[in-house]
């Protein structure tokens, strides 16, 4: 067999092997709770990766994240396909290129973070430096940037991914926090309300 075939061969065996077994281990995350799910092929650094009560990442999930950190916190869901990308290269700076021997250097390493409650559909990217608000809703195909802000409670979609709407009302989203909360864990009133304005009318403007 030719040496090249056969490194090939070898190369393409490991990668399942990592893929259907060593990824399904639930040892080596930065955290796991005992109730997240990881359906597999998962590709991730999973000490890196911190997944809490009741999350689950569907399959084909790709994360990127051999330097920045992918967090989902609790009750929050990822359907199949979900890109995360913690880390990228500088391309604003003068005298590289993809290819340069200085390229494979990872320049740019920024946190992914999705919150509590949160639903994500198929086929979505988180960018690196994204932050997904706490009840967020998240369109199937959406290509989310840390750009732009998306806070609690409301409908994301598109690419660049934007606020569409609103899942609730201010007096909705308040009630919820009491139902769903403990005082303790409840976003202020007065943060909703400030964001909930500001929000509203940038979409309004559109």
């Amino acid at each position: 067999m030719n040496i090249s075939i056969l490194k090939q061969v070898l190369k393409d065996a490991w990668r399942g092997f990592k893929l259907n077994y060593l990824s399904s281990r639930r040892d080596g995350y930065g955290y796991i709770h005992p109730t997240a799910t990881v359906l597999q092929p998962c590709c991730c650094n999973k000490v890196n990766t911190y997944l809490y009560e009741h999350t689950t990442l569907s399959g084909n999930t790709r994360i990127i994240n051999s330097k920045g950190k992918f967090i989902l916190k609790k009750y929050s869901i990822a359907a199949a396909g979900l890109t995360a990308i913690c880390q990228n290269h500088d391309f604003f700076r003068v005298g590289t290129y993809p290819g340069n021997p200085n390229w494979g250097k990872v320049e740019i390493i920024e946190d992914v973070i999705v919150d509590e409650h949160v639903w994500i559909g198929a086929n979505v990217t988180l960018c690196p430096g994204t932050h997904i608000g706490r009840g967020c809703m998240v369109a199937a195909g959406a290509v989310c940037v840390k750009s732009k802000k998306y806070p609690p409670y409301t409908v994301i979609g598109g690419n660049p991914a934007k606020v569409i709407k609103y899942r609730f009302t201010l007096e909705e989203q308040i009630e919820h926090e009491k139902l769903i909360y403990p005082e303790e864990e409840r976003l202020d009133p007065k943060f909703l309300k400030e964001i909930y304005e500001e929000t509203n009318s940038l979409i309004h403007k559109k």
